[in-house]
């Protein structure tokens, strides 16, 4: 495609289904061939029934490729911390924390001190292991010291060979570094892509800011690595087929289907909003009155819920960035001739 921009070609896209489906209205029949298919992607082209290609700015090529590594160090987090679980109950089998006090000052303590080994920690007596503990973690609260030490004590008594709890742990130890390299990586990803949203701030001044009550930078910059310039969209509706959040209709006669979003845009756009819509759906925040009422008085499942919000969420920053204006939470669920009236009535 940018050879083609080089070269002076117009250059669009057209819907691999609208080609199938197209192909079988010109000839009839479901056959598929080299030749027929250039032929029904003229025909689409002649049409205008195409999709505009957006070349992205350098920026924002840059802003996509750091969020796809954002995921991916995202699911792999997730995949370390899975296995660290399981290795943690083949070594400390009697663990009953929960997963994430292992990641806390206490349960950092314990991997450096110790390396989770229940033998270890009964082989040093009770004594030593409150004042090392106390001393790698002086805010762990005596309560945990007295669980850990009874389920080190139960756990000791599995006798494990020393030769195969000195690989367990020697493996835990290279699991955790795996897992924080990851997460160092992540913090640099989210570093960067915070970097280029205030070198695109510079070059266009309308670009939302963030917002506690809405939005951070962090989730900004990632609808823009998914969703690109607010300003190359002609409408609202165009943000919303660009994410596969339009919705498509079913009906004929008296048979009136369901309304379902069409999921034909970018699915890491719709994650990214499903992301930002998660944290305002909470009771308290700017959509926890509007999410839990379609939920508790609707009875609406909790996904179709969370579409609507992520629907109008999408809508709400299109109409934020546009206006130019600071985030006025007042103004997020008035309409504009309400909002005029309630304005002079003041």
């Amino acid at each position: 495609m940018r050879s083609a921009r080089r070269l002076g070609f117009f250059t669009n896209l057209v819907n691999a289904e609208a080609v199938a489906k197209f192909r079988i209205v010109e000839s009839n029949d479901n056959n598929k061939t080299d030749q027929k298919d250039p032929r029904v992607i003229g025909t689409l082209g002649k049409l205008d029934k195409v999709i505009k290609l957006r070349m992205l700015g350098e920026e924002y090529l840059m802003l996509r490729k750091l969020r796809k590594i954002y995921d991916e160090c995202d699911i792999a987090i997730t995949s370390h911390r899975c296995r660290i679980s399981k290795l943690l109950v083949e070594l400390f089998c009697d663990y009953s924390f929960e997963k994430d006090f292992l990641y806390s000052n206490s349960g950092l303590a314990l991997i450096e001190v110790y390396g989770c080994n229940p033998y270890r920690i009964v082989e040093d007596g009770k004594p030593l292991f409150y004042r090392k503990m106390k001393n790698a973690a002086p805010r762990i609260q005596d309560k945990s010291l007295d669980r850990l030490w009874e389920d080190a004590q139960s756990s000791a008594r599995n006798d494990l060979s020393a030769g195969y709890v000195d690989i367990l742990e020697g493996y835990l130890y290279e699991r955790l570094d795996d897992y924080f390299k990851m997460v160092e990586r992540k913090e640099a990803t989210t570093g960067r892509m915070i970097e280029i949203l205030e070198q695109l701030r510079q070059d266009d001044p309308l670009l939302a800011r963030p917002s506690a009550r809405l939005i951070a930078d962090m989730r900004l910059a990632g609808r823009l690595a998914e969703g690109g310039p607010l300003a190359a969209f002609g409408g609202w509706g165009e943000v919303m087929r660009s994410a596969g959040l339009n919705l498509k209709t079913r009906q004929s006669g008296k048979f009136q289907g369901q309304n379902k979003i069409s999921k034909k845009g970018r699915p890491l756009l719709r994650k990214v909003l499903q992301g930002i819509a998660l944290c305002l759906v909470k009771r308290g925040r700017l959509y926890g009155d509007y999410y839990h009422g379609k939920k508790d008085q609707a009875n609406m499942p909790g996904n179709k819920a969370m579409t609507i919000v992520a629907r109008q969420l999408l809508k709400k920053i299109y109409g934020w960035s546009r206006s130019g204006k600071a985030f006025d939470e007042k103004r997020f669920f008035i309409c504009k001739s309400r909002y005029a009236e309630m304005a002079e009535a003041a």
